[in-house]
């Protein structure tokens, strides 16, 4: 059972640097520095053959600034159900990039990248899927599945039952979560920074609970605010003119709001209760069996152990051998 979802995005370098390497800097310089990314699998398909990221940005901006189309990529994220797919599975994620690259394929004949993540917070192996606002039969700007509206859940619902994959019931378009909607918000803009931030703390090993949250949050300069009318808001100082923004949760995303981090919180409660070792089974005693069991050993002990300690019966003995020589 997957959901798919699409956003435009018009900033090819920062679309693709975040599904390679994140959004935390100093994560993305780790990485960076050891020739690593953040993917758990990965497919590059250009038209020239090339096999590079950097490569697939620069054809990305050179077509669009030669056509004055304002949308670089479109960027889909296809999210599994936890149950299909194992995310320390390392052919589970291989299966997942094979069948986001089948779906790119049979949408649109343009330049495409994908990248598999098994890092999300519930344990959903999921794959984003940029492609080249380019048809390369064409020449034009791609039209369609550019939309939910516009057969993207069918093709992708077609494309699970191939696979034996399970299907959604009821094909409503899904709540789109951060990662889905951080395209929609200008790259490096004050939505898009702060929601980062909030995503990094929701998913930061430390964050068990709100108060944790709250730490973390500070830590990146957040504040998290919280009324009767609007539920949970976020603030942090903006950039750009040095003053305090603030924005909704539920505007930047469904699984930033009070409930949502709520039940991931007791989720991540649930998983942490049930990773921890239990006791080896064995043969249970009732209370009065082990109680008298505990007393035999008791008194076992008890007649093996000298009443006076050795050092005393030497003592002893000593001053009784001495009174026997000299007749004290």
């Amino acid at each position: 059972m997957s959901t798919i979802n699409v956003q435009p995005s018009k900033d090819a370098a920062a679309s693709v640097a975040y599904v390679l390497y994140g959004n935390n800097k100093a994560f993305r310089e780790r990485l960076r520095s050891r020739g690593q990314t953040r993917a758990a699998a990965l497919a590059l398909s250009m038209a020239n053959g090339s096999t590079s990221p950097a490569e697939f940005v620069a054809r990305a901006q050179r077509l669009a600034k030669a056509t004055g189309r304002t949308n670089e990529l479109y960027s889909y994220v296809l999210a599994f159900h936890p149950d299909e797919f194992v995310v320390t599975n390392i052919a589970d994620m291989e299966r997942i990039k094979a069948i986001a690259a089948k779906l790119a394929g049979r949408m649109h004949s343009a330049d495409h990248l994908v990248v598999v993540h098994s890092d999300s917070a519930g344990g959903h192996g999921h794959a984003h899927i940029l492609v080249m606002n380019h048809d390369n039969l064409t020449g034009k700007a791609l039209q369609r599945f550019t939309s939910w509206k516009r057969g993207l859940h069918q093709l992708n619902d077609e494309l699970m039952a191939e696979e034996g994959l399970w299907v959604l019931p009821d094909p409503a378009q899904p709540k789109p979560g951060w990662e889905q909607r951080r395209e929609a918000f200008a790259a490096g803009g004050f939505e898009q920074t702060l929601g980062d931030a909030v995503f990094d703390a929701l998913h930061d090993p430390r964050t068990v609970d709100q108060i944790a949250f709250e730490a973390v949050l500070a830590e990146q300069g957040v504040t998290l605010a919280v009324t009767n009318r609007d539920g949970w808001s976020f603030k942090m100082r903006r950039i750009d003119n040095s003053k305090v923004g603030r924005k909704k949760a539920s505007a930047l995303a469904p699984d930033f709001t009070a409930n949502a981090v709520a039940a991931m919180l007791q989720q991540r409660a649930a998983d942490v209760t049930a990773a921890k070792p239990q006791p080896v089974p064995g043969v249970e005693l009732e209370p009065d069996e082990f109680d008298l069991i505990a007393m035999r050993l008791k008194r076992r002990m008890a007649s093996k152990t000298p009443k006076t300690p050795a050092r005393e019966r030497f003592v002893r003995g000593h001053q009784r051998q001495h009174s026997r020589e000299y007749g004290d």
